[in-house]
């Protein structure tokens, strides 16, 4: 007989989960998956505008609508991928897996876990620059300090809706998820915090990666406490707004 949770307050877990989720070759099927349809999609609507003529190849190494565009198309494609087939792979609805509306107690964690990670990650940057003198800039934080007229408010709406949305439902409602399924909790808030760290690597990106697995860690940890996707989706979409607000506003990193 498939077990079935009592209870939607926390995420998945190995005694409360259906024995039949999140199978790992499954998982790891549609891990591969998710991968092709972030990365290919967007790659084949930049090289369509470099060989039409419609941007250069600086254009797309750069922040322009090009890239944040090809970006979009790559998050399309990967919720094309996700709103079906995850509550198949979970053996859960989407509200049992936490996209549902928050209680006040979510909303106080999502404060919370916006505080700890926005010190959190700070601290962590300041220690790798002083040890390794390796700045924990992302490149997408270069991009927003040249960035000028309608760009910014694109990048804004990027970084602050889109991709707290579509990287929570994938590295918290998938990846911690699955890990969780077959380990204790700790070792998937570190392994998936890990995954969504190496997640966003790209050339000069490489002192930001710590920093990042740090604030992916706190993220899994909200999601763990509240079982909410939205708490952890605010915490990622305000912390991402305070990095904005830091670098548009008060000139820092």
């Amino acid at each position: 007989m498939v077990k079935t949770s009592t209870s939607d307050r926390l995420p998945l877990s190995p005694t409360r989960s259906p024995d039949d989720s999140f199978v790992w070759w499954q998982s790891l099927l549609f891990a591969l998956a998710l991968f092709v349809a972030l990365a290919v999609p967007g790659v084949f609507v930049l090289v369509f505008f470099i060989v039409s003529d419609i941007a250069t190849t600086r254009e797309v190494q750069t922040l322009s609508w090009q890239t944040l565009l090809a970006q979009l198309v790559g998050y399309a494609a990967v919720l094309a991928l996700m709103i079906p087939l995850l509550p198949m792979i979970a053996r859960r609805s989407w509200r049992a897996l936490g996209l549902r509306a928050p209680r006040l107690g979510d909303l106080g964690w999502a404060v919370a876990g916006t505080v700890v990670m926005v010190l959190a990650t700070a601290a962590t940057g300041a220690a790798q620059d002083a040890a390794f003198h390796l700045k924990p800039d992302e490149v997408q934080v270069h991009w927003l300090r040249g960035a000028r007229g309608p760009l910014i408010g694109e990048f804004v709406l990027f970084a602050c809706v889109a991709g707290p949305f579509v990287e929570e439902l994938t590295f918290r409602g998938f990846v911690f998820n699955a890990l969780r399924r077959y380990m204790p909790v700790w070792v998937a808030v570190v392994l998936s915090s890990i995954v969504f760290g190496l997640a966003h690597a790209q050339p000069g990106n490489a002192g930001a990666l710590v920093p990042l697995m740090v604030g992916g860690a706190v993220l899994a940890l909200v999601y763990a406490r509240t079982g909410s996707l939205i708490a952890s989706m605010l915490t990622h979409a305000a912390f991402n707004s305070v990095t904005v607000v830091a670098v548009l506003v008060l000139h820092q990193s």
